[in-house]
Parts: C-alpha cells; sequence; structure tokens
C-alpha cells in the first residue's frame, strides 16, 4: 500500500510540475559554445569559444514557452590572439560598445521526439533580426544542444565579405559562421 501511495505522490508531482511548467537557468559553468568562421573561396575554417552571460527557459507540456539567453562578446576566444584582438575590433563585433549578443524566444515552440524549432528575435550589435534554431533536448530536457548558421552581415558585421568587396580573393571570409553548443540547464 505504501509503494502505490508513494507513486501516486510521484505521479501527482510530475503532472502538476508539467502542467505548470518549470523554468530552469542556464548553468554557464557547464554551457559551452562554439563558433566557427570560415574563407569564403577555399575550405579554411577557424573555431572558437565564447561564453553564454545568462540565461532561463520555460517548459509546459512538452512546448518551450519561454527562453532567452545573452552571450558574453568579451569572452570571444582563440587560441590565436591576434585574432582574438581582430575579432572584438570594430570590424567584427566592436566588444567595447557591444559587449552582449542575446536570443529572445518570440513564439512557443513544440518539442518532438526531443527537437524543437525555436524561433525568435537574435542581437547582434544592437542589431535585431529573426532568426529560426533548431535545438535538440536530452537528458530529461535538462540539457539543449544546437548548430546554426548566422549571416554576419545582416548585423552590419561586413569585414571582407565577398557581397560588399567584389575583387577579395583569397582574404574573403564567408558571410555564414556557424554557432553551436551545449547549454546545461538547472531548475530554479
Amino acid at each position: 500500500m505504501k509503494l502505490s501511495k508513494s507513486l501516486a505522490i510521484l505521479l501527482f508531482i510530475s503532472l502538476t510540475l508539467q502542467s505548470f511548467g518549470q523554468i530552469k537557468k542556464i548553468n554557464i559553468e557547464k554551457s559551452l559554445l562554439n563558433w566557427t568562421g570560415k574563407a569564403a573561396f577555399s575550405s579554411y575554417t577557424l573555431t572558437g569559444h565564447i561564453k553564454p552571460k545568462r540565461g532561463e527557459i520555460e517548459i509546459k507540456n512538452d512546448r518551450i514557452i519561454a527562453l532567452t539567453m545573452v552571450i558574453d562578446m568579451k569572452s570571444i576566444n582563440h587560441e590565436y590572439k591576434d585574432l582574438v584582438k581582430h575579432l572584438k575590433s570594430k570590424d567584427f563585433f566592436e566588444v567595447k560598445k557591444f559587449e552582449e549578443a542575446n536570443f529572445e524566444l518570440t513564439k512557443p515552440s513544440a518539442i518532438k521526439d526531443n527537437i524543437a524549432v525555436l524561433t525568435g528575435n537574435m542581437t547582434i550589435k544592437n542589431v535585431t533580426y529573426q532568426e529560426s534554431i533548431t535545438i535538440n533536448l536530452q537528458d530529461n530536457y535538462n540539457s539543449i544542444s544546437f548548430k546554426t548558421l548566422l549571416d554576419r552581415t545582416k548585423y552590419g558585421i561586413k569585414f571582407n565579405s565577398p557581397n560588399f568587396f567584389k575583387k577579395l580573393k583569397e582574404n574573403a571570409i564567408a558571410d555564414e559562421f556557424k554557432l553551436e553548443g551545449t547549454l546545461n540547464l538547472e531548475v530554479n
């Protein structure tokens, strides 16, 4: 009798949490974001890291109701220190002026087979565009992984873009860069 009563209590708690939703914070110490930029006309690529600053997600009834994530642009990193300095300059992300980038969900997203497509506003250098990002939720919705391509030129980052500087050859940098990562979550 005690076992069935315990199971009933656990089931009630689980259904209650699912009905009211859970708000989970991004654990910034256990989360990792990578960026990859590439040459426009060759296969040359460079990959580095960047850190989330804060964020949270609200999940209710297998739907993502809200999500915000702030990225610390000052944390952009790579083994080549000159590259890091250039990425932080006015040619690219101008981090002294724009210390953060962020993403905010603009409409709820259904989770099906642990996959959801997030539609929201991405803001980089104080320029905002709607982006769609496919995510994979794992570990009972306690971890999110994703990989997406972003067009840097939409956000005013045109340095060595083949679309704006037609005569560039080996120095041209692809307009799209890849942002991918794993965000580990913790219940508030």
